[in-house]
């Protein structure tokens, strides 16, 4: 198969990735199943040429200089792809993953609604939506900005790296600046911001301290501000970001997340129990004043119990009681729900308590 063919193949199979690995065929995964697309056992020649026609002249001087390489490719009138080139053994491994072509609704992920509702009402905030790699944030962050979108006079500026979806503008607009195409970095994407008046300010794929920082204070300055980032759950997630300031400031960090944090997500990505496709857990903390306490004090850890009790009638939800609701509606196997639960000890007692 030629490039176009595979990108064809990808979205007629409606394959996630493709896993293109010299000595082996091109594996194709479709939901949590792992197989071969074809008998063709790929050469490095093979994936250097697809590498080859995919890149541009400056990724492929990028690639030969850091030996991997993560851009977007998009398809007009096919789908949009995100593509992972990567020296192996002397030669190029290659993944491509695909979204659909138009972001999901949010009938298609049912993101939490007490997170969409203090998304809406507050003024100004920082909110985190993370989960491990591959949990479907980026999708739920789509449906999330598509409803905006849909729904509200409303000005998104989003910084992504790379761009998963692309939106339309309709009630309200949106710039989608892509880190390496549209702006340099994101020192002089968060620079621009001051000009561009948003509403709403997305960043996606937080990593680096210097990004932390500077979500942290555009949060502090009066901003809304929606942040994805990979971590196994949303107070992991909080720790480290206090824990990449110097000790001197932990504490003034801790007092400023107490007061910008609003709400946080983190989702869990299974599939379901009939086989038919994947579903997401979402462990939700919405920062009430026992929270931001909690969080002000440095007792980040003690937010879980108060998500499994009086958190409740906020609309939180620890993944223990996420994880065992969907084993009681059949969504997912219980081995399952231990399989992906962080703390397993406090899932089993979950499990024991009458529904």
């Amino acid at each position: 198969m030629n490039v176009e063919e595979l990108f064809t193949t990808m979205v007629d199979k409606r394959a996630s990735h493709l896993h293109l690995v010299p000595g082996s065929p091109i594996m194709m995964r479709r939901g949590s199943v792992l197989e071969p697309l074809d008998g063709h056992i790929l050469s490095p020649q093979d994936t250097r040429t697809i590498s080859e026609t995919v890149m541009s002249e400056d990724l492929l001087d990028e690639f030969d200089e850091k030996l991997e390489t993560d851009f977007s490719f998009s398809v007009p009138g096919l789908s949009r792809f995100r593509i992972v080139c990567y020296q192996q053994r002397g030669s190029v491994g290659i993944v491509m993953s695909t979204n659909p072509p138009a972001p999901p609704t949010l009938e298609d992920v049912m993101p939490p609604e007490s997170f969409l509702s203090t998304l809406q009402k507050a003024p100004s905030g920082l909110f985190l939506l993370t989960g491990p790699r591959g949990s479907g944030k980026s999708h739920t962050l789509a449906a999330i900005i598509k409803y905006l979108l849909d729904n509200q006079n409303i000005n998104i500026v989003s910084i992504e790296d790379p761009i998963d979806f692309l939106h339309k503008n309709r009630k309200g607009v949106i710039s989608q600046r892509e880190i390496g195409t549209d702006c340099v970095d994101y020192d002089a994407a968060f620079k621009s911001l001051t000009h561009q008046a948003p509403d709403l300010v997305v960043v996606t794929g937080v990593t680096e301290f210097k990004v932390i920082d500077k979500v942290i204070n555009l949060a502090a300055a009066g901003n809304t501000v929606i942040c994805t980032a990979s971590s196994p759950n949303a107070l992991v997630f909080l720790e480290r970001m206090i824990e990449l300031y110097p000790p001197h400031l932990h504490q003034q960090t801790r007092t400023l997340l107490s007061v910008i944090l609003k709400a946080a997500v983190a989702q869990t990505l299974m599939p379901r129990a009939d086989g038919e496709g994947l579903v997401a857990a979402y462990e939700v903390m919405i920062a009430i004043p026992s929270v931001q306490t909690a969080i002000r004090e440095g007792k980040i850890q003690s937010v879980s119990g108060i998500m499994a009790t009086s958190g409740r009638e906020y609309g939180m939800s620890s993944q223990e009681m996420a994880l065992r609701a969907l084993v009681k509606k059949n969504l997912i196997t219980e081995e399952e729900a231990f399989r992906r639960a962080s703390n397993p000890e406090a899932l089993k007692k979950m499990m024991s308590l009458p529904y």
